[in-house]
């Protein structure tokens, strides 16, 4: 008789032994190459992982219906809504996508819109994760993203851990995967790009509102005797750069009247 409700400690532990089984067979990969001269295995390091992925894939979920590490833990996927279609969009979505990436970033590193394009979908899929994760926590299903889209629920005749009742332990690791998700993301983002525009929102919603209070619908007009605010010489600056701003009210004075002795 299956089991039907699984800690979720032991399901983001056999996700985590997933991803240290795929760590030890790199780190045997490189030791067993380790004697080859530098340089050789770079140009196909893509494709090595592609191909190291695929024989995990073809020789745990393929055939046995679950992951090493969900092996580990008696756990597997419920065979009755497991398809070969499923299967292929697995491996498409964890092993295909991950190559393409990894491929890309090796070949077209001076292509600024590939480059561009791969971050890009990297934080969504990563805010995916996010997103899944805390649907997770709530629900206790689908830890991995994939497993939700293709609707793929674990199930188990045992527990190797059933007699699990550390719940502070359990907590930590939890939280412990939020954050370095959450982490993750914000490595991804171009945080001064951010504060560009931010900054640039507030100045305007600064000045919109700093116009309003003191200028009302009057127009400013620049004259013979107009300084500037912060050095109290006459706006060099501006006749110089049409597009400077004052650094103490960051007005750009694009929309005054200049004055003009004729």
């Amino acid at each position: 008789m299956s089991i039907s409700y699984i800690p979720r400690v032991t399901q983001l532990d056999s996700v985590q032994l997933d991803e240290q089984v795929e760590d030890l067979f790199k780190q045997l990969l490189f030791n067993a190459t380790k004697f080859l001269e530098p340089g050789i295995l770079q140009p196909i390091l893509p494709e090595l992982e592609l191909l190291l992925r695929t024989w995990i894939f073809k020789y745990s979920l393929c055939n046995k219906k679950c992951t090493f590490g969900q092996e580990m833990l008696s756990l597997k996927y419920d065979t009755t809504n497991l398809s070969k279609s499923k299967l292929y969009w697995y491996y498409g979505y964890t092993i295909g996508l991950r190559y393409l990436k990894d491929r890309a970033l090796y070949s077209l590193t001076s292509n600024i819109k590939v480059q561009s394009f791969c971050t890009k979908l990297e934080t969504f899929q990563l805010i995916g994760d996010i997103f899944n994760f805390l649907r997770f926590i709530q629900t206790g299903k689908y830890p991995v993203l994939i497993d939700f889209i293709l609707g793929l629920e674990l199930t188990a005749d045992k527990l190797a851990r059933e007699d699990l009742t550390d719940l502070s332990w359990t907590r930590e690791l939890l939280w412990h995967n939020l954050i370095e998700l959450i982490g993750t993301v914000v490595s991804l983002v171009n945080l001064f790009g951010l504060k560009r525009k931010l900054s640039n929102t507030l100045k305007y919603v600064w000045w919109r509102k700093h116009v309003r209070s003191i200028g009302g619908e009057k127009s400013p007009t620049m004259t013979i005797n107009t300084t500037c605010a912060c050095c109290s010489n006459k706006p060099a600056n501006k006749a110089a750069d049409p597009e400077f701003e004052c650094p103490k009210c960051y007005f750009n004075g694009n929309v005054i009247t200049k004055f003009s002795i004729t």
